[in-house]
């Protein structure tokens, strides 16, 4: 179970970043069809205006939906990922606080005496804190950050963790101490780079269906105020188109 942390962590890692890459060149195609549509093809077209406030241009559809990355938000992860993880549990409290792992200690047929969690020891174990629970707390992050705390995928993220609590302590290797421990740190580290990179909320911007298809979208109470919003962003989407056939004219 705990052996596939590596891989879990360098699949989403490459993933965001491969969400935030392909997000840019969306963005930047919708900046150039923003700028080169003419008015007919405007009429014909959709606004979308997302949370942050930018917006983007799609052909009426009933279920598409436009999410991606911010460069906010992948930076915020991985330096999250980079600081509590990597950095405070492996790198100062693994390596410099001595506690003996319980398959260590002498009633569980090992050579090394039992410390508190808190108390720094001199038995050169590695048993505080845990990273393989740190970097599954920070992958509950992840879609805390994206898709809210409400998100099923929160949800497996947090199945994901409790499991790891289990292996390792199951293992012999962490005590329900250490586990914890790290829990706390990756929860400190995330509130206070929040305060330190605010994030904009989480969530999905859907887009409007066609003008005729409003009794679609009032079953829809999630996709109303979007819908909404849309339709106050359409005039602002034909004045920019046709702002350049008036300069051809002139």
């Amino acid at each position: 179970m705990y052996g596939s942390i590596d891989e879990v962590l360098v699949i989403v890692g490459l993933g965001l970043i491969g969400a935030w890459a392909i997000g840019r060149r969306h963005a930047s195609a919708a900046s150039s069809a923003q700028s080169g549509i003419d008015a007919p093809e405007a009429k014909a077209m959709r606004v979308v205006l997302t949370r942050r406030g930018d917006l983007r241009l799609a052909k009426p559809s009933k279920s598409t939906a436009v999410w991606r990355i911010s460069g906010r938000q992948l930076g915020f992860l991985l330096l999250l990922l980079a600081l509590v993880p990597g950095l405070i549990v492996n790198q100062v409290f693994k390596e410099h606080w001595g506690r003996a792992r319980p398959i260590q200690l002498e009633p569980f047929g090992g050579h090394r005496t039992f410390t508190p969690a808190f108390v720094v020891s001199d038995q050169n174990g590695g048993s505080f804190s845990s990273g393989h629970v740190a970097a599954a707390a920070w992958l509950v992050a992840v879609p805390v950050v994206l898709f809210g705390v409400s998100s099923i995928w929160t949800g497996v993220a947090l199945l994901y963790l409790l499991a790891m609590v289990l292996a390792r302590m199951a293992a012999g290797a962490h005590f329900l101490s250490d586990t914890l421990t790290s829990i706390l740190l990756v929860w400190l580290g995330f509130l206070i780079l929040q305060r330190l990179l605010p994030l904009e909320p989480p969530g999905t911007s859907v887009l409007g269906s066609d003008p005729g298809s409003s009794s679609d979208s009032d079953s829809d109470s999630g996709s109303g105020a979007v819908s909404d919003r849309n339709a106050r962003a359409e005039p602002l989407l034909q004045r920019q188109a046709k702002a350049p056939a008036k300069q051809a004219r002139r």
